[in-house]
């Protein structure tokens, strides 16, 4: 049976194509590719999966009631990894309603595609760090409480937490959610932070500091966030 991956044109979601077809899996990939940033990246990523004999893509909005069910229709989907979102913190600001129609909506469509599957076997999902708002405590744990977002962006990652734990109680729909901090690497995103400083530094331009340098964050490969991912995904919860 495949393993499909949302978001497979991103960042993370190319990466885990790639680690799962070299294990021998077959992927079916889905991504609405949005010009958020340059779809030549996206492009780009998805030109180099393309080759696999066991890789297929659609294009197609998650977020479009029964999208899924149309498109995936007989292919007997059991395992998902979940990535598509519209990514940032910042233009989540300006833009609710589109975050709230990608994050909240989309994830809801999955979950209802889950629920729809017989036998029905694992969902991996990302959250996000961005969660923890504004705790100080450090460094964090998943039993703080993370009821204070700070964002649009964090509160529509701690909505879908919510929606998966409910349909794992009512529906029995085995899943597990990832809070993803900072991830760098190849074929990364180029509204990110390292990719911004690197730019500015090769082109010998001055780098932007926020609040006045007094800021923490934690980066993560995106091999050990892979890794992490696909481990997770060969061990279901148990009910």
């Amino acid at each position: 049976m495949p393993v499909l991956v949302t978001g497979a044109a991103g960042f993370i979601g190319s990466h885990v194509c790639h680690h799962l077809l070299s294990r021998g899996e077959a992927v079916v990939g889905v991504d609405n590719m949005n010009d958020y940033y340059d779809l030549a990246l996206k492009k780009g990523r998805l030109a180099r999966l393309q080759p696999h004999r066991d890789f297929s893509f659609q294009q197609i909005d998650i977020a479009e009631q029964g999208a899924l069910a149309d498109a995936l229709a007989g292919q007997g989907i059991v395992r998902i990894v979940h990535l598509a979102a519209q990514a940032g913190v910042r233009h989540s600001l300006d833009n609710p309603r589109l975050y709230v129609r990608s994050n909240v909506v989309g994830h809801l469509e999955v979950l209802e595609f889950c629920r729809a599957q017989p036998a029905f076997e694992h969902l991996v999902y990302a959250s996000s760090s961005s969660v923890y708002g504004g705790n100080r405590k450090v460094p964090f744990s998943e039993t703080d409480q993370v009821d204070k977002p700070v964002s649009l962006y964090a509160a529509t990652k701690k909505s879908d937490e919510l929606m998966s734990h409910t349909y794992a109680h009512l529906f029995g729909v085995p899943q597990t959610g990832l809070r993803f901090f900072t991830v760098y690497g190849p074929w990364g995103r180029p509204d990110m932070a390292y990719w911004i400083f690197t730019k500015a530094m090769l082109e010998g331009k001055p780098i932007r500091v926020f609040n006045n340098g007094e800021m923490w964050r934690d980066f993560t490969y995106v091999d050990d966030v892979v890794g992490a991912v696909v481990a997770v995904l060969d061990k279901p919860p148990s009910a």
